[in-house]
């Protein structure tokens, strides 16, 4: 730089630090948030009309369900359905965020423990992929809670995802584990299973009276959490009076460096479900933040 031009140069610099600090790239252009939604809280698991629907509210993605009716009735798991699926989410501007996993019903529970469910799991890794996802929400909680205390439950559910996580792998897929155990817990399976594949599926409502310390399980998991559900019981989010403090959990995510989805599992306290989602949305990004790209 020759003289003439830091002379130039340097009150320029002086004006913006005299009027603040610098403003870095990531500040005038943060990561955004990106709210998603399950499509059984928009009105029906597996009805590809709740795209439409999401698009209109204003949502960024949506959360579809891979069913198991007995009637033949199509479901996402036949390619022409996915297909349309996939298509009506380019129509609409709308992401497939993640592939939750339905009933699959009793002669297949509990699916930690039941070999059919195996070969199901195997298959939504293939429909995740198809429709352009690259997370499954498997839900191990209910029916499918698995007791930590049981050595054989848990070498079970290990040795199963090992090899799921294979195919996970090969298709670029995570499958995100919902359940009722602690960090702790989940970090003692997720070591055994030994796959970046496999990690968590957080749902802190669901679990907070099952554990010490909601605010520090976040700390613990790290980058093992993938995606996550917000919700405040049959609530709006802004509500007070419910089990978590959000604005908290935020930061706490904030601070791992999370950068997925927030997927809303809200209902329609007002039974208007365009405007009380669309403020659970307003909440959403308002309340959290994504930490910058480096």
């Amino acid at each position: 730089m020759n003289a003439i031009a830091a002379s130039v140069a340097v009150p320029s610099i002086a004006r913006v630090q005299a009027s603040g600090p610098l403003q870095t790239k990531e500040a005038i252009h943060p990561v955004p948030v990106r709210v998603g939604m399950t499509d059984w809280n928009l009105g029906q698991r597996g009805d590809i009309t709740r795209i439409a629907l999401a698009r209109e509210i204003g949502l960024d993605g949506i959360q579809v369900s891979v069913q198991y009716p007995t009637d033949g009735t199509p479901t996402l798991r036949d390619p022409g359905t996915q297909a349309a699926f996939k298509r009506a989410a380019l129509d609409n501007g709308i992401q497939i965020c993640s592939l939750a996993i339905g009933n699959p019903g009793k002669s297949r529970m509990p699916m930690h423990t039941n070999p059919a469910f195996a070969i199901l799991l195997i298959e939504a890794v293939e429909i995740a992929h198809n429709l352009g996802t690259n997370n499954i929400l498997l839900p191990i909680l209910g029916d499918s809670h698995i007791d930590m205390t049981s050595q054989a439950q848990v070498d079970t559910f290990v040795a199963m995802m090992k090899e799921v996580a294979r195919y996970a792998e090969k298709y670029g897929v995570v499958v995100g584990l919902e359940d009722w155990v602690s960090a702790e817990d989940n970090i003692r399976l997720l070591d055994a299973i030994g796959s970046d594949y496999v990690a968590v599926y957080y749902d802190a409502h669901n679990i907070v009276p099952r554990v010490k310390d909601i605010y520090a399980e976040p700390k613990m998991l790290g980058k093992r959490i993938h995606q996550i559900h917000v919700k405040n019981a049959n609530m709006l989010l802004s509500a007070p009076g419910g089990r978590l403090d959000w604005p908290r959990l935020a930061q706490e995510f904030y601070e791992i460096g999370y950068r997925g989805w927030y997927v809303l599992e809200t209902p329609s306290p007002s039974k208007d479900i365009v405007a009380d989602t669309r403020a659970n949305i307003e909440y959403v990004k308002k309340t959290f933040r994504m930490p910058p790209l480096h």
